[in-house]
């Protein structure tokens, strides 16, 4: 079963069908979704609500188990922030972690508190080796969240068609970095 993660300010869980309309929202987002697909962007509304059904179907049944998708909300008024994954790489034994949130919660430091969280997860409890994650060259954002983890980019990839800055986080930098404090 896919845990519940917590942070000061977060609350990670497994998504659930009462999640489909927030889901359905944030892939609606043309700001959301510049940096997101292969290629990236919108999908057509029947497209972004079956890949909404989908995430959810998959977190249900475990299809991702130990791995999955989660809803990121706030801890204390259980706001909707966003979605986070650790997912099989295609291809590999790498996982990677994956994010996106709603506009509101962009600047706050919540996508490096989720995923930060997701990491946690990955290289502690579920003992992986490394976690990977890929972003579009353009999206700094999200490469400054990567970085402020911890992660190591290791040049540019194909993934899934486009081409794709590949970052890596080994286990022992994450032990490392968190055993001397620098990671909150």
């Amino acid at each position: 079963m896919i845990p519940t993660l917590e942070t000061p300010r977060l609350r990670l869980r497994p998504l659930a069908s009462s999640d489909e309309a927030d889901l359905i929202a944030l892939d609606s987002d043309p700001e959301v979704m510049r940096y997101v697909g292969s290629p990236a962007g919108v999908k057509s509304p029947a497209e972004t609500a079956e890949r909404a059904r989908l995430r959810i179907r998959e977190t249900q049944h475990g299809d991702y188990e130990p791995l999955g998708f989660w809803r990121i909300e706030g801890r204390g008024d259980r706001a909707f922030h966003g979605v986070g994954a650790l997912i099989q790489m295609a291809g590999g034994d790498d996982v990677e972690v994956a994010y996106r949130l709603v506009r509101t919660a962009w600047g706050h430091g919540i996508a490096t508190e989720a995923a930060g969280a997701l990491v946690a997860h990955a290289l502690g409890p579920l003992a992986l080796p490394r976690v990977v994650a890929v972003t579009y060259p353009a999206n700094q954002a999200s490469q400054r969240v990567l970085d402020k983890l911890g992660f190591e980019r290791r040049g540019i990839r194909e993934y899934k068609g486009v081409q794709a800055t590949y970052h890596v986080l080994t286990s022992t930098v994450w032990s490392a970095r968190v055993g001397g404090g620098s990671v909150h």
